[in-house]
């Protein structure tokens, strides 16, 4: 269990210290802090992240809600939510996480315990599923984020092995530019022209990978029927 990987994403630091102190009480060693949205999408770049706890509101141009869907996108990571809010909207935004729990600011130090207890729970129950996905003459490897084509590994560079885990994560369905982007450039905005290049040379370089590209809609990696 120490080897767990543990991100916090909070700016208000008695909540980041208290968290920080109860997991290391319930063995888990492995911890890091980012106080705003790009410190910790560069952690989750180098990292693979096992569990995500994360305020909704923080600095940068995403929120704690969109982090964690792009952890979750790469790493299929259980979340726990922090916020200070309860309203209507927020809760909607929320729930297109699939968050475990949060918690409301004052929380309880039993609720947090509990949380920690849960998300542990669901972290061995998906690292007991299936870590290695196959396509055609390709096999992608979630843990190690490797590709391979015809048993051969393939070179790739930080930003392609973000765009063909979340390809890999996806198959038969299209992956919005608005997740693209957010996913492989940790921006809201990216211009056409950036992202087609990057597309190309993906295309270029894996030629026999099934890619499906629609205007307005965004990319998809599909099985050859």
């Amino acid at each position: 269990m120490e080897r767990l990987n543990v991100l916090i994403v909070e700016d208000e630091i008695i909540i980041y210290i208290n968290i920080s102190q109860t997991l290391k009480r319930l063995g888990l060693k492995n911890i890091q802090i980012a106080r705003n949205a790009q410190t910790a999408l560069d952690i989750a770049s180098k990292t693979k992240i096992d569990l995500l706890f994360s305020d909704i509101k923080i600095d940068g141009e995403i929120d704690g809600i969109e982090v964690s869907k792009t952890l979750q996108i790469l790493y299929c990571t259980p979340v726990i939510f922090i916020t200070a809010y309860k309203d209507e909207e927020t809760l909607i935004r929320a729930s297109g996480v699939d968050f475990i729990g949060y918690l409301l600011k004052p929380y309880r130090q039993d609720e947090l315990e509990a949380l920690i207890k849960i998300a542990i729970v669901k972290h061995e129950l998906l690292k007991s599923k299936k870590s290695v996905i196959g396509l055609d003459d390709f096999v992608y490897n979630k843990t190690t984020k490797e590709l391979f084509y015809q048993n051969i590994k393939v070179d790739l560079s930080k930003k392609e092995q973000l765009l063909i885990g979340l390809l890999f994560t996806n198959i038969d369905s299209f992956i919005s530019y608005d997740t693209l982007n957010k996913t492989v450039w940790y921006e809201s905005f990216v211009s056409d022209n950036t992202r087609r290049t990057f597309i190309y040379r993906i295309k270029q370089k894996l030629p026999n990978l099934n890619l499906k590209i629609e205007k307005n809609i965004g990319i998809g990696l599909f099985n050859i029927y």
